[in-house]
């Protein structure tokens, strides 16, 4: 007669199911972190963020309007930057492509104590403007190589092709030794101080600086196979009388002089993320002769005339969203690698419990006597036996 064996009840799979699934929730809690996280520590596909940044009382500026006039002024005003960065293409899971138009405009001209307007002055308000096209390695934010800015719109970009260093975004959890700055403007690579932490609209911020070298932009913007694709504003020709009086030098004789620029930044960087959450920027332009005009006298050596003086500061609108945005990108990262492994260890070491509980609850009633076979006769062997044999 086949072994008559007592068949599992839900009570006796009770202890195993809960370690099986305690056990899985734990390798699950191990796991996510590692896999997932990296796949989320990545300058996203969706980037669409907007800068505004206001310039400091006491800004000094280059009356436009006087680029037609018989002699150069120079004014107080004040000035507003505009910066839009989109994610375009080619974008995909390695790679993404930021583009970046910079404008940098008058809001008004103090003339003779009077607010005027740069419509009003018969002058453009744009100062400057910029297209920069870069694309980033997703986990690093670090440039691939395919790079070039624009200057102007009645010029080709120039390419860049041995780019370096950071710009808009750092890449997730960055390391604040080593780490460097590309300058559009100057075409620089420079290193960033990492100078203090701070606290930037309630999130923890590496503050960087940056400190730009006296450049100048008519050489620095220039490639060429391209010729010149710097921008227009990089030189300046005009008769000496515009420039200023200089002994030995005929007022009607054409001087050319370039532009040179240089600035300090500051960066606030979310510790997190990698979000820019904050940026100042100290930046002074002059127009300066060549070696080859200053050699013949120590005045034209010596001669400087600004074009731009005033330090640039994110608004807190700006600053707002740009939090904002740090919270968002790192929400997802957050929740896989501590609140999904944190939540799935918690309730795997419960379930594993509660299983070892259940089993030796069931061993201890089987123990004494707690398990009780199916009802019936049980049939004697032997007369089994003694039945089978007739």
């Amino acid at each position: 007669m086949p072994d008559q064996r007592p068949r599992l009840s839900t009570r006796d799979l009770l202890g195993p199911t809960a370690i099986f699934f305690g056990a899985l929730l734990i390798a699950v809690a191990v796991a996510v972190g590692p896999l997932l996280g990296d796949t989320l520590r990545k300058v996203p596909l969706d980037i669409d963020q907007t800068w505004v940044a206001d310039g400091s009382d006491g800004t000094q500026l280059l009356d436009r309007c006087s680029l037609d006039a018989p002699r150069a002024r120079v004014v107080a005003g004040a000035v507003q930057q505009h910066r839009r960065i989109l994610a375009v293409r080619p974008a995909n899971a390695r790679v993404v492509t930021l583009q970046a138009g910079t404008a940098l405009g008058v809001e008004h001209y103090l003339i003779d104590g009077r607010e005027v307007t740069p419509k009003q002055a018969c002058a453009e308000a744009t100062i400057n403007a910029t297209v920069d096209r870069v694309t980033l390695d997703r986990a690093t934010a670090a440039p691939t190589g395919s790079s070039e800015i624009q200057y102007s719109d009645q010029r080709p970009a120039v390419p860049v092709p041995d780019r370096r260093g950071y710009t808009y975004v750092l890449p997730f959890g960055f390391r604040t030794g080593g780490a460097q700055y590309f300058d559009p403007s100057t075409r620089r690579t420079l290193p960033m101080r990492a100078v203090g932490t701070e606290t930037v609209d309630g999130r923890q911020a590496t503050h960087f600086v940056i400190d730009v070298p006296d450049t100048d932009l008519a050489v620095a913007q220039q490639d060429p196979p391209f010729g010149s694709a710097q921008e227009p504003r990089a030189v300046i020709r005009k008769p000496a009388a515009w420039f200023g009086t200089f002994p030995g030098v005929s007022p009607t004789e054409e001087l050319v002089a370039t532009l040179h620029h240089r600035a300090t930044r500051d960066l606030y960087v979310d510790r997190a993320t990698g979000v820019i959450l904050s940026e100042r920027a100290q930046i002074h332009e002059t127009y300066r002769f060549a070696a080859d005009v200053t050699a013949r006298s120590p005045e034209l050596a010596g001669y400087g005339l600004t074009n731009i003086e005033t330090t640039l500061a994110s608004d807190p609108q700006t600053v707002r969203d740009a939090a904002r945005e740090a919270t968002r990108r790192g929400r997802p990262v957050t929740v896989v690698t501590r609140a999904v492994p944190i939540t799935g260890g918690v309730a795997g070491v419960v379930l594993l419990g509660t299983g070892w509980w259940l089993l030796r609850r069931r061993s201890r009633e089987a123990g004494a006597g707690g398990f009780e076979p199916e009802s019936g006769p049980i049939s004697d062997p032997d007369e089994t036996e003694r039945s089978t044999d007739r």
